[in-house]
C-alpha cells in the first residue's frame, strides 16, 4: 500500500481509538486502573485537538467493581469522561464489562446512546462492523462474572449476521471491530486472548474481499500482524502502568489502500501496505 501522504489524496477517515481502561478502584499487577479516567480525560482531549469525528473504545471499559451500584458509578464516570468527546462515540463489549453486569446492564449504562452487542455502522465512507466475542461456546452471553475470558466464543448467530453484513457494504472499505483477538497463527500453540472459533470468523472476513483492518483489544502488550493480507491491529491496554506517561491510544487514519496508526504514550505507532 502507499501512504496517503505520499499519494496527495487524503485519508478516508481518521478517527479515535483505545482499549482496556479497566475503571476501578483498585491496582493489581501491571493494571493501575484507577488511574484510567484520568488518562482517558487525556486520550479525549488530543482526539478534540485533533478535530476527530469518530472515537471507539474497545472493550472493558471497567474492571469487576463489587456491586452493581458501585459499579455503575464507576461506568457513569467513565461515561462522563467519554461525552466530553465532539463526535460520535462507540463502544465495543469487553469481557471484563460483564465481571458486574449483564450485557442489558452495561449497554445502557455505558453512556452511549444506542450501544449494541454487536451490530454495524458507516462513518466517513467506512462501514465498521462491531463482534461481540463475550459468548460461551453454546452461544449464550458472558454475565455478571459468569465467564472463562480463555474460552470466549463469537456465536453462530453472529457469524451468520456477519457474513450478509459484509456482503451488504458494497463499495466502502469495512473496520472490523472486535474485544477479543482473531489472529491466531495456525502453527502456535493456543492463545487464550483469542476465540475459539477464530478460523470460522476469520473465513467470513476473508471471503468478503473488502476488510481493510480488523481492530482489538484483550491483550494488553497489544500486536499487530497480517493474516491472509488482512491487518489485525491489537491495541495496548490503557490502564497498564502507573501516571499519564504511561497512557496508551491511538489515531487511526484509513486510506484507500493504506492505514496508518499513531500512537500515544506505550501505543506504537505503524503502518500498512499492501
Amino acid at each position: 500500500m502507499t501512504p496517503p501522504s505520499e499519494t496527495g489524496a487524503g485519508p478516508l477517515l481518521t478517527f479515535g481509538v483505545f482499549a482496556d481502561a479497566h475503571y476501578a478502584p483498585t491496582t493489581y499487577a501491571d493494571r493501575y486502573c484507577a488511574g484510567s479516567i484520568d488518562k482517558l480525560a487525556a486520550c479525549v482531549e488530543t482526539f478534540n485537538a485533533r478535530r476527530l469525528s469518530l472515537a471507539v473504545s474497545l472493550g472493558d471499559v471497567v474492571d469487576g467493581c463489587g456491586s452493581v451500584d458501585e459499579g455503575l458509578a464507576y461506568l457513569a464516570e467513565f461515561g462522563e469522561t467519554f461525552a466530553r468527546f465532539r463526535g460520535e462515540r462507540r463502544v465495543v463489549l469487553g469481557n471484563h464489562d460483564l465481571e458486574t453486569f449483564t450485557k442489558q446492564q452495561f449497554l445502557e449504562n455505558c453512556g452511549v446512546e444506542g450501544a449494541k452487542a454487536y451490530g454495524s455502522f458507516d462513518h466517513g465512507g467506512v462501514h465498521f462492523a462491531v463482534l461481540d466475542g463475550n459468548c460461551h461456546q453454546d452461544g449464550t452471553d458472558f454475565a455478571a462474572g459468569d465467564y472463562d475470558w480463555a474460552d470466549s466464543w463469537v456465536a453462530e448467530e453472529q457469524v451468520e449476521w456477519l457474513a450478509e453484513d459484509l456482503a451488504s457494504a458494497v463499495g466502502r472499505p469495512v473496520v472490523v471491530l472486535c474485544h477479543e483477538c482473531l489472529d491466531q497463527p495456525e502453527d502456535e500453540p493456543p492463545d487464550p486472548h483469542v476465540v475459539r472459533n477464530h478460523q470460522q470468523v476469520r473465513v467470513v472476513i476473508e471471503n468478503a474481499g473488502n476488510v481493510a483492518a480488523v481492530f482489538q483489544g484483550h491483550c494488553h502488550p497489544g500486536r499487530h500482524c497480517a493474516v491472509s493480507g488482512i491487518p489485525y491491529i491489537t491495541l495496548a491496554a490503557m490502564c497498564v502502568g502507573p501516571g499519564l506517561e504511561s497512557n496508551a491510544f491511538a489515531i487511526v487514519s484509513i486510506g484507500e489502500d493504506a492505514i496508518t496508526i499513531e500512537g500515544f504514550g506505550r501505543q506504537e505507532s505503524f503502518g500498512t501496505r499492501d
